[in-house]
């Protein structure tokens, strides 16, 4: 039993020395954390370092080494926005001597941000590519997918290294899939869309935008599934600014509106461009009372973002000139002047002189020379001039009576073809009306013969005495008596108007035949106000085809009669 006591007590002190050793560990994780934020967002997180602090006041000799220089870290940068090597490389040394595999990745991670911010990428590189190797002896999964995340964004700096820089966050994205960590899996897809901002006309990247719309998306996405509303928000940002670059501004404008709150309040530095998108999307809309409030904004903004003021007159000056808008496009330009950078100002106000200059002398050598020439040849201008004149003046009077003679003789002729042409038309039209006379006495006779004809046949008779509904055999007779007489009147109908069905032809052909609006209600079994009405229908489906298919005033029942 005592031996059962031994073994116990001996678990519990190893199991107590386990978790104050990984307690430890983890607090110098937290530690490096504050480190690697404040580098990021440049936001100094002393609150934190206090709380570790007070979870373990007796910590071990490392932690307190690590705390303090942590502190001595965050004091500098807060006054001086930046790190130092004097402050940073202790940090560096100490970790790399006596901190664990994972701390010295770490330490070189923040060595090489460092770098960063004083623009030695190279140095940098080397950092990162060696915090990696340690990363990957040490099989540390998160560590790797960090080392990576941070070579992708010292490529993104770089244009000549684009390939390692896809490179760099294609292995990322896939640890980060791995480890399922959703928040860096956006961030990868971000920088990958933010080549597609900076392609210029004539990169391969230029033309393939959509790609990063879609990475973009997919940042977004994985952002909000992760709750990270600051990536997610930053990615809305970059995407609208992408459309906005290739002229989409309906797709940019909900974009930059959902994300301008969130941009005023936690980057308030970026104020100026941030209005500067709002101002470019409703310019492009050509909504200028829209971006006139966020003009005035952009106008109030403090004397040292002169530089946002200048971007914005310029945008104005090109709007109101593409806009043809002289009065508005001079004000804006004499505003751009005014903001200009000096030194810009300065060369600009030189070449505006030097250029002045030349062309008065140019333009006074030009009104001498001018003046000459026109003393030496004023003498000869004007002798040609009164020699031309003259030969004008005698060459026109010639033309003149000549061509009053030839006028003349041309009438004569005329009137002569004219009275040719009355005696002519005289007897033709006696003729005309000679031979009109006689079609229409022979119109007359036909019509009759024809209407005797039609109804010379039994079934005729008897329904001109007897109407009643016709079958369909006594519709194929009446059918062919109306073809016959009248040289094929329904096919002659139903090419012309392939639109009019079988019963409206029945009713053309009952039109034909002169039966009455009673007569032709008891054969079609309807009321004599369905006759009507359905006459109607048929002339207007016959001007649906031929507008012009009626005279002025002309009836259904006339048309036919002449059809």
């Amino acid at each position: 039993m005592r031996n059962i006591l031994y073994v116990l007590l001996l678990g519990m002190i190893v199991c107590v020395l386990a978790a104050s050793c990984g307690g430890g560990q983890a607090r110098r994780e937290a530690l490096l954390d504050i480190l690697s934020s404040t580098s990021t967002d440049g936001q100094t997180d002393f609150a934190r370092l206090d709380s570790l602090e007070k979870v373990a006041p007796d910590a071990d000799e490392h932690e307190r080494v690590v705390r303090r220089l942590v502190r001595a870290w965050l004091t500098t940068f807060e006054t001086q926005q930046a790190a130092p090597d004097s402050v940073t490389a202790p940090i560096v040394d100490y970790l790399e001597k006596h901190g664990t595999p994972r701390e010295r990745v770490r330490a070189l991670l923040l060595h090489g941000m460092g770098l960063e911010r004083r623009d030695n990428a190279a140095d940098a590189l080397l950092a990162y590519q060696k915090a990696l190797r340690l990363a990957r002896q040490g099989g540390d999964s998160t560590q790797v997918l960090l080392c990576w995340m941070r070579l992708g964004e010292l490529y993104t700096l770089r244009t000549e290294l684009r390939h390692e820089m896809t490179e760099a966050y294609g292995n990322a994205m896939r640890l980060a899939e791995q480890l399922g960590d959703t928040s860096r899996l956006s961030s990868c897809h971000a920088n990958l869309g933010r080549l597609y901002i900076a392609a210029l006309p004539g990169d391969s990247l230029y033309d393939h935008w959509q790609e990063g719309v879609a990475h973009y998306r997919k940042a977004i996405e994985l952002a909000h599934e992760a709750g990270d509303e600051f990536n997610e928000m930053v990615a809305k940002y970059e995407l609208a600014t992408l459309y906005m670059h290739r002229q989409h501004p309906y797709e940019a404008l909900p974009l930059l509106q959902e994300t301008k709150d969130f941009g005023l309040r936690t980057f308030p530095d970026q104020k100026g461009a941030t209005l500067f998108s709002l101002i470019t999307v409703f310019l492009q809309l050509d909504r200028p009372d829209s971006a006139q409030v966020y003009i005035d904004q952009a106008l109030a903004l403090p004397a040292r973002q002169n530089n946002i003021r200048y971007h914005v007159y310029e945008m104005l000056f090109q709007y109101y000139q593409a806009k043809k808008l002289p009065d508005l496009a001079a004000w804006a330009a004499d505003s751009l002047f005014h903001y200009q950078p000096a030194a810009a100002r300065q060369q600009v106000s030189v070449q505006v002189a030097e250029v002045k200059e030349k062309y008065d002398n140019e333009q006074f050598s030009e009104a001498h020379a001018r003046v000459s020439r026109e003393r030496n040849n004023s003498i000869l201008i004007g002798i040609s001039v009164a020699v031309v004149l003259l030969v004008i003046i005698v060459w026109g009077r010639k033309a003149y009576r000549d061509r009053l003679r030839r006028r003349e003789r041309q009438l004569h002729e005329k009137d002569e073809v004219i009275n040719t042409l009355q005696t002519h038309l005289e007897e033709e039209k006696a003729h005309v009306e000679e031979v009109s006379g006689r079609l229409s006495d022979i119109e007359g006779r036909e019509h009759e013969l024809r209407h005797a004809l039609t109804n010379d046949t039994e079934l005729m008779q008897r329904l001109r005495k007897e109407p009643k509904f016709l079958d369909d055999s006594e519709w194929e007779k009446l059918k062919a008596v109306v073809d016959d007489v009248y040289k094929d009147f329904t096919v002659r109908l139903h090419e012309r108007f392939p639109q009019l069905s079988e019963v409206y032809i029945r009713y053309c052909i009952l039109i034909k035949l002169r039966f009455t609006v009673s007569q032709i209600a008891i054969l079609m079994a309807v009321a004599p106000s369905s006759v009507s009405q359905q006459k109607s229908r048929i002339k207007k489906r016959l001007l649906q085809t031929e507008g012009f298919v009626f005279g002025e005033g002309e009836t259904l029942d006339e048309w036919i009669g002449r059809f």
